[in-house]
């Protein structure tokens, strides 16, 4: 086979100390799988430590299918642009001690020979063992102590997950891509992966995209989203996408549907429709408001053993998942004056930890009582 992209054949090539083992294959989208529009994927193995490589496709952004409206030199610059940003932003977050978002290890670009374009431009991060999907599972047939084990391992990765995207807030990024297949899962632990669709407000770091609008997946987009609608402070109106998708997070580890679904579920016009069908959001809410009434109904009906932690997680998806983006927030403080109060996690955070504790100490019954 001629290969004329060098980014295509590194299997048992060497980059920059790192031997390449393995090519990953492309994302499903039906499945939501990321990694990337213009990006390979490889496992590369340095030490005897196994990690994660991204590589510009070079390939695809000279040769693929052109969006409406774009030449061939919008798609290079574009590819070229978000790979850079990813590579940049990941530096940045990795300099200001984001623990819980997956760690960036090195990046470079080497030429090799033998190829029409011998450029590998490659960012290496920790690897993982897979996403939340790979570890969640939703039997109803397993045991009690298997099911509260579960509910425990559930609750301490969605705490992982709210600290990493209040580390992100912390420091002016909105991850705008949160969903289960970009929640990684390692020995210990979870953390946000794929900054790649992420919106950086840091001056260190220039970001490509624009910030009115959402930027990520749209299955799992907050309900303002589809229509445009823009909350005047930026960082609150980014902010709150974010807190709705982790929330979002929360309802699916425990009923392994995204919220959309179920909302749309509950509506005469599923939410996209909506808008195309010229409503407001302002005159779409209320429907919103009593479809989204009717999926906590449901949600409370979840067979999660211990009352009290199924009263926790749904106060924490009424509040980040109110379809207004006004109200979203947690009571005590999204009535608040002061911006950065409405959009904080710290409270959502302590509560996670607190069910979290509360579902151990339940194993810890379980075993103690046989």
């Amino acid at each position: 086979m001629d290969v004329q992209f060098a980014a295509n054949d590194l299997i048992g090539k060497t980059i920059s100390g790192w031997k390449v083992i393995e090519k990953l294959p492309k994302p499903d989208p039906l499945k939501h799988e990321t990694g990337g529009t213009f990006s390979i994927c490889y496992i590369v193995e340095k030490d005897g430590e196994h990690c994660f490589m991204k590589v510009l496709d070079y390939e695809k952004s000279m040769k693929g299918l052109l969006p409406l409206g774009w030449t061939r030199a919008t798609m290079i610059q574009s590819a070229t642009e978000e790979f850079n940003y990813e590579k940049k932003l990941s530096e940045y977050c990795r300099n200001k001690h984001v623990s819980n978002v997956v760690n960036y290890l090195d990046s470079g670009e080497i030429d090799l020979p033998g190829y029409f374009i011998g450029t590998v431009s490659f960012i290496i991060y920790e690897k993982a063992r897979g996403d939340i999907r790979k570890v969640l599972d939703f039997s109803r047939k397993i045991d009690m102590a298997a099911k509260l084990k579960t509910l425990s391992t559930r609750l301490e990765s969605l705490h992982d997950a709210a600290v990493g995207v209040s580390q992100l807030h912390n420091n002016s990024v909105s991850h705008q891509d949160l969903k289960p297949s970009n929640i990684m899962v390692f020995n210990k632990g979870s953390k946000i992966g794929d900054l790649g669709r992420s919106l950086c407000l840091s001056p260190d770091v220039k970001c490509p995209f624009i910030l009115d609008s959402f930027n990520g997946d749209w299955t799992y987009a907050p309900p303002e989203a589809f229509f445009g609608y823009l909350l005047p402070d930026v960082k609150l109106r980014l902010y709150q996408m974010d807190n709705y998708m982790l929330g979002g997070l929360v309802f699916f580890y425990i009923t392994g549907v995204s919220i959309n679904a179920r909302l749309n579920a509950h509506l005469t016009i599923p939410i996209r429709e909506m808008k195309v069908q010229g409503m407001h959001f302002e005159e779409a809410l209320v429907d919103l408001q009593n479809a989204f009434h009717e999926v906590l109904i449901e949600f409370k009906q979840e067979d999660l053993l211990i009352d009290e932690i199924k009263e926790g997680l749904v106060r924490i998806v009424s509040y980040l998942c109110n379809p207004d983006p006004n109200k979203r927030g947690h009571p005590k403080t999204s009535s608040s004056l002061e911006i950065s109060s409405k959009y904080s996690l710290e409270r959502t955070i302590q509560e996670l930890d607190v069910l979290q504790k509360k579902a151990e100490i339940a194993i810890s019954r379980k075993k103690w009582l046989g």
